[in-house]
């Protein structure tokens, strides 16, 4: 039997009600999820990431919090400065905005939440 680590949060789409072990859904070919991130918050994924020097994606230091589809994502605009560039995405006050640059239909975002991958 396979299981997989995964970096699902409570707050990502489909995080709520998983467990730290969780087993794959119905359609999927059977396997176990690990989910040791599951209660983190936002501020907590930051805090590891850059307190060990870790690698991450070069569009969190241009604003964007949360990836997905590029036709739903842009940069948070929490994170947007007077002369339009963009705070890095680790200095976002408040998590609760962490989606707030995606948009759930597939059009450009405009400050709503969720759909599509987290990130």
């Amino acid at each position: 039997s396979a299981a997989f680590v995964l970096g699902t949060r409570e707050g990502d789409p489909n995080g709520s009600g998983q467990g730290a072990f969780e087993p794959s859904s119905t359609w999927m070919p059977p396997f176990m999820r690990v989910n040791p991130v599951l209660r983190w918050s936002y501020a907590h994924v930051w805090q590891l990431l850059r307190g060990f020097a870790l690698p991450f994606c070069s569009l969190y230091e241009e604003g964007y919090t949360s990836l997905g589809k590029q036709s739903d994502t842009e940069p948070n605009p929490a994170l947007r400065l007077p002369d339009g560039s963009y705070r890095p995405a680790w200095l976002l006050d408040d998590g609760a905005l962490e989606r707030a640059g995606r948009s759930a239909k597939g059009g450009k975002a405009g400050g709503g939440g969720g759909g599509g991958e987290s990130g």
